[in-house]
């Protein structure tokens, strides 16, 4: 009769070293996954924050007329918020326009957008102060927000195209991402 072979305590320990190591890096890697997916889903969550805003003011903006670019981030008098004003050379920090469904006589009614502190705003009231409503979370800073119109006076044989450039970050879970984007808009109504 021949001896039983049995596993020594030692191949035991061995196995079992090998089979504790096998599973820290597996759950090592899951863990990893895990941080990772949460950042990603941080990250779409914050970029479709911002798309949603640009969507809507790009939408807004398109079916508008009478742009009015100011370099300033303070809106002017609804006077001069109502008249056409072109801003090429270097851009401009504030846009307002009469909307689709304001009325072309009242100045008080223009659409107004404007990079207050980190925060893209818009007002529906020509920019009077307590009328400025946050269209970004607080997880998005914006850095740079600039506006480019052309063709804004009637008759000058432009169609009204607006450009939007905006810069920033979003901070999300294990650090901060940052953005650029930029979004062409060209005036629904012919004005050529």
């Amino acid at each position: 009769m021949k001896p039983i072979r049995a596993f020594t305590l030692i191949e035991m320990m061995v196995a079992v070293a090998i089979f504790a190591m096998v599973m820290m890096v597996g759950v090592g890697a899951l863990l990893s996954l895990v941080q990772i997916n949460k950042r990603a889903q941080a990250i779409n969550s914050v970029m479709n924050n911002l798309n949603s805003a640009v969507e809507s003011m790009s939408r807004t903006i398109r079916v508008g007329t009478s742009y009015h670019c100011e370099t300033s981030e303070q809106p002017p008098s609804e006077a001069e918020l109502a008249d056409p004003n072109d801003c090429e050379e270097g851009g401009g920090l504030l846009l307002g326009f009469e909307s689709s469904n304001g009325d072309p006589e009242d100045t008080g009614d223009q659409v107004v957008y404007r990079l207050h502190g980190t925060q893209l705003e818009q007002s529906f009231e020509s920019g009077a102060s307590n009328s400025w409503v946050a269209l970004t979370a607080p997880e998005v800073s914006i850095s740079s927000f600039t506006f480019y119109v052309i063709g804004s006076e009637r008759g000058d044989g432009l169609q009204p195209r607006v450009l939007m450039r905006i810069r920033g970050s979003a901070d999300v879970p294990g650090g901060t991402t940052n953005f650029t984007i930029q979004a062409s808009v060209v005036q629904r109504l012919i004005d050529i």
